[in-house]
Parts: structure tokens; C-alpha cells; sequence
């Protein structure tokens, strides 16, 4: 059965009464305001936490199955280079011309050629931080507002989703609310990308091959490597620690923002703890 919703709307990503308050846009993340905000009500909460709908009636979408590396994340981010394509290469697939961010403020746009750009979002609910999890596209579609849409590799493989990997700027993100087929097919296209050194693939530090050492976050910053898991790594380098012995025990420690459910490769459920090995402060996947 289709488990995904067509929602139309316009994506935002300048504010051009307030600029510096305005959105932060990402490789995979957009602000987005629906034709109908009681589409995206009804939606499945995974969390059973409510969507975060903003001022103006406007959400984040998080782009389902992907992630980029963090251009901003608590004060910190990842390699800047491949954070920065992926974001400028994400604006371009939605349509956004011209896009300069403030100097003094470098992940608010300060102007761009038109906002707000048509598009629209095939959903599949609502996330743990309560953005909108779906399929990002840009532009009009024939399809009805609010058509629940099963989800083909056609389909996908028309997303900005899936341009984005195929472009060898983000990592496949293991979400186990996609259904394993377009996770094995999004795993195909990630497999090209790697296996042609594309883009961030020739630079990647740690992997289930490599490893590298990690004894704060001064380290961390400077690897390229799946941004799930830098994530935990600043946040646990962020509270005080330093070296790797006691993340492991960090991570397990809570189950909901660190240790959370992920889909392994073998397509079982698993755990954050799953993805990584670590011996003294080395760490691969």
C-alpha cells in the first residue's frame, strides 16, 4: 500500500523582511511551507512527537534516506568544502539562483534571485525532531495535493534525494521508516558513487577499511566521515570528554538521541552501537 503523501508548497530558504533571521538551509534539510498545513498534521509521528511548524506556517523537511556533511551543528561542522557543495548543489536542484550568504553569518542567506520557489514533498511522516521526512522535488507535478503515492525507484531516482547521492555529496542514511527496497536502490547509487571516487568518496577518512584517530573535537572536524556519527562524536567531545574510551558507554547510555534504531546493511534493525568499532581512540565503521 502507498505509504507516502504528496504535499505541495514553496520552499523558503531567504527571509527578505528580517534576513539575518532568516531560514539556514543545508544539504539536506530546506524550509518548506505546504499549500495545506493539515496534510502535514495528519501525517505518522515516529516519535509521537508533534510536526514543528514555524512562523508563516512553515516546516523543515529533512531529506528521507540521506545525509549530508554538517555545514553548522552546536558551534561546530564538518569539512566545509563537500558541506558547502552539497548545500549549494541542493539550492540549485530546487531552483534558487544567485544564493549569497552574510560574510559575518555564513549559513543565512543574505540574498537571492527569487523566494519563495514551487515545489513539493512526497512525505512519509514526521520525524523525532519533528520535521517533515520525505522525498524533496522542485517545481509542479500533476498529481493531486495530498495523493498518497507509492514510491517507486522512478520515482526516487527523481528526487533531490537521489541526485544528491548520485552526485557523490552525501551519505545514504539508513532510516529503517523507508522501505528496504528504496534503501537497497539508493544503496546502488551510493555504491557508483564510491566506487568512482566521486567527490567527498575520494577524501573519506573513516570507513569499514580505514580508521582514524580521535582525541577531541578539534580532530573530528577535520575528517570526512558519515555525519550521524560525527554528530555524537561533537556532542560527547562538546560535554567534556576527551579521547574515545568512555564513548562507547556514552553512546548506550540513552536510547532516543544517541543509541537511537537504524537499519544495518544486512537490512536488520540495529543500534547506533552497531556501526562502529573502536579500539584505544581509533574509530571505523
Amino acid at each position: 500500500k502507498p505509504r507516502y503523501t504528496l504535499i505541495k508548497g514553496r520552499y523558503w530558504i531567504h527571509n527578505p523582511d528580517k534576513p539575518r533571521q532568516g531560514p539556514q538551509p543545508d544539504g539536506d534539510t530546506v524550509s518548506f511551507e505546504p499549500d495545506s498545513i493539515d496534510l502535514v498534521r495528519n501525517l505518522p509521528r515516529f516519535s509521537g512527537r508533534a510536526p514543528d511548524i514555524r512562523t508563516g506556517g512553515r516546516i523543515n523537511v529533512r531529506y528521507e534516506g540521506i545525509d549530508a556533511l554538517e555545514t553548522h551543528f552546536n558551534n561546530t561542522h564538518q569539512d566545509l568544502n563537500f558541506a558547502n557543495k552539497a548545500r549549494e548543489f541542493n539550492l540549485a536542484q530546487l531552483g534558487f539562483t544567485n544564493v549569497k550568504f552574510f560574510p559575518d553569518s555564513p549559513n543565512v542567506v543574505q540574498s537571492v534571485d527569487a523566494n519563495p520557489l514551487p515545489g513539493y514533498v512526497i512525505a512519509n511522516g514526521i520525524e523525532a525532531n519533528g520535521r517533515l521526512l520525505g522525498l524533496v522535488y522542485a517545481g509542479a507535478t500533476n498529481r493531486a495535493d495530498g495523493e498518497k503515492v507509492f514510491v517507486t525507484n522512478a520515482i526516487l531516482d527523481d528526487s533531490v534525494n537521489a541526485k544528491l547521492v548520485e552526485a557523490g555529496l552525501v551519505y545514504v542514511e539508513p532510516y529503517d521508516t523507508m522501505p528496504i527496497s528504496l534503501v537497497k536502490h539508493l544503496r546502488t547509487r551510493v555504491h557508483a558513487a564510491r566506487n568512482a571516487n566521486t567527490e567527498l568518496w575520494a577524501s573519506e577518512d573513516i570507513n569499514m577499511d580505514q580508521g582514524s584517530t580521535i582525541g577531541n573535537l578539534a580532530d573530528v572536524q577535520t575528517l570526512v566521515l558519515w555525519p550521524k556519527l560525527f554528530r555524537r562524536l561533537a556532542t560527547y567531545f562538546d560535554e567534556g570528554f576527551s579521547g574515545l574510551d568512555q564513548f562507547d558507554a556514552w553512546i548506550r547510555d540513552d536510547l532516543v538521541h544517541r543509541d537511537d534504531s537504524l537499519r544495518l546493511p544486512s537490512g536488520e534493525k540495529g543500534n547506533m552501537h552497531d556501526t562502529y568499532v573502536i579500539d584505544n581512540d581509533t574509530l571505523w565503521l
